[in-house]
């Protein structure tokens, strides 16, 4: 009985309602099938301020800094590799960690002066607190063949 009841009630409600969404949605097409109708709603949509997506890097981030620290397993081999940032030779190891000052964007890539030698493995140790790449504990082995090697680009959160 109650379930009859609660049927004819939502009968009573959403028909009319459904009826009425329906006839709002085919009167509002054919309306806009009207050149005067078509023409003033286009121009009222034009009059209004269109919302556009920002590209690019935040302002926040643009001139994001840190430091990246990396240390090689051996002080000895390490000297003869060279560490590059974007290009331009920062020179070789001198003790078995080298601290580096890097910009978002900037790549560290490394060269082997004596690739034929023994293998030498270099280690993020640590980096920024608010950078995403490099990433702590990535390491890069050179040498035993492997003459050139890169990070990942500098990113930022």
């Amino acid at each position: 009985m109650a379930i009859q009841r609660m049927r004819r009630m939502l009968d009573d409600i959403l028909v009319p309602v459904a009826l009425g969404t329906l006839t709002t949605l085919v009167l509002a097409q054919l309306a806009m099938q009207m050149p005067r109708v078509r023409e003033r709603v286009e121009a009222m949509a034009r009059s209004r301020p269109v919302m556009a997506m920002q590209t690019g890097t935040p302002p926040g981030l643009q001139g994001a800094t840190g430091s990246i620290i990396l240390t090689a397993d051996s002080a000895e081999r390490a000297a003869n590799v060279i560490v590059f940032r974007n290009g331009v030779s920062l020179g070789p190891f001198t003790t078995n960690e080298m601290q580096i000052l890097v910009h978002a964007g900037d790549v560290i890539s490394f060269r082997d002066a004596t690739p034929q030698g023994p293998p030498v493995t270099l280690y993020v140790r640590d980096g920024s607190n608010d950078m995403l790449y490099p990433v702590t504990g990535e390491t890069i082995t050179l040498g035993g063949g492997t003459a050139t090697a890169s990070l990942e680009p500098v990113a930022f959160f």
